[in-house]
């Protein structure tokens, strides 16, 4: 992967380069997101009765109370993503030391060339531990595809996101043992993986990490 080396010494310049970052209630970290409209697998998954997106949780609470200045936002963040370089540039900036950060909690990869951005700022940011989950399958596998098994930077962990309640994720045989490649389940009765303790906890993760943890293969949602 090559991009430029650009840098930003002023924090409005990164913020007019990425559209900005987001900071929802539960998350213990900023984290960047971009319209629902904008997801491919999601979006035709969300017409499909009894799937997790069907019922998406980014088209309802504060997403849907506060949509008058949130859709602008991710739309802007979304427009962003035409000039790599600079979004690159800006993003890693905005991220900074911090020590989590959370992509895309509305929204998915859109491309290729968009999973690459992303791997990038995660190597220009090595003391952030990165999660990205995902629906796209097919852009994680052309990834790992075209840069090896040791593509995902160590501080990244993909978590495949599952389709359907109660349905595991099944990791597609070109991704099982890939480093950073996990999954996320959604349960309503009997789980599979490790449980989200945010119910117990006001709806926030707390002192809680294990979206972040590689070693965790699967973890899981209830259903809400």
């Amino acid at each position: 992967m090559q991009f430029q080396t650009i840098t930003f010494t002023r924090k409005k310049d990164a913020i007019a380069a990425t559209g900005g970052l987001t900071q929802t209630t539960k998350m213990p970290c900023k984290s960047w997101s971009i319209p629902v409209a904008a997801c491919q697998t999601g979006w035709y998954m969300a017409q499909v009765k009894g799937s997790i997106c069907s019922k998406c949780y980014a088209d309802k609470g504060n997403y849907a109370m506060y949509h008058a200045t949130i859709e602008p936002a991710q739309h802007a963040r979304l427009a962003a993503l035409d000039e790599p370089d600079f979004w690159i540039a800006g993003m890693t900036t905005l991220i900074g030391y911090d020590p989590y950060f959370r992509w895309l909690d509305a929204g998915d990869i859109q491309s290729l060339l968009h999973l690459e951005m992303i791997a990038e700022v995660c190597r220009r940011t090595p003391r952030t531990k990165h999660w990205l989950p995902t629906r796209e399958y097919g852009i994680v596998k052309a990834f790992v595809s075209k840069w090896g098994v040791a593509a995902v930077p160590p501080n990244l962990v993909i978590r495949l996101s599952a389709m359907y309640i109660d349905k595991p994720v099944i990791i597609p045989k070109s991704l099982r043992g890939v480093p950073g490649i996990t999954a996320s389940n959604v349960h309503s009765t009997k789980p599979s993986g490790k449980v989200c303790p945010a119910p117990k906890q006001g709806g926030k993760c707390g002192p809680c990490r294990m979206c972040w943890d590689s070693s965790i293969e699967a973890t899981t949602y209830e259903q809400h």
